[in-house]
């Protein structure tokens, strides 16, 4: 093989290097640049991925966001209903009470006419005992 010696200066150093070495360099540089755009490539499928993914996350927390905007809206009706609920239960309880105080009312009534029905008894069965004596008085006499 022929040797080709080649001679350069960097930063005022002049180094001396051979054709065959600066094929296998470029070659090397050229495998590692071929290795390094394939790292490329699997970081770029990884970085589409991973934004798959983001994009995907993204829409299902916009999906639960949606539904725990439908279940909030849920809850606000049924607070609303309970409250509709307890107003309708505190105005029958206030109507209960009414209807409790005039059944006392009127079991009182109840209570008095039976009182005074029996009074009224009573009077008959005496007045009644009086008739069958003035009754038994005047055949005594009539007789």
């Amino acid at each position: 093989t022929l040797l080709y010696t080649i001679k350069f200066e960097v930063s005022g150093v002049t180094m001396t290097t051979t054709l065959d070495f600066l094929k296998n360099r470029i070659v090397l540089l050229m495998e590692e640049r071929d290795k390094a755009i394939a790292r490329a490539d699997k970081l770029q499928e990884k970085v589409k991925k991973a934004t798959d993914q983001v994009n995907k996350l993204e829409t299902e927390k916009r999906d639960l966001q949606n539904r725990l905007d439908l279940v909030e809206e849920e809850v606000d009706r049924m607070h609303e209903w309970k409250e509709e609920v307890l107003e309708e239960k505190n105005e029958l309880e206030v109507e209960v009470e009414k209807l409790r105080r005039e059944n006392d009312s009127l079991q009182n009534a109840i209570d008095t006419f039976e009182m005074a029905f029996e009074y009224k008894d009573q009077e008959i069965e005496v007045l009644t005992k009086e008739i069958e004596n003035y009754n038994e008085e005047l055949e005594e006499i009539a007789s």
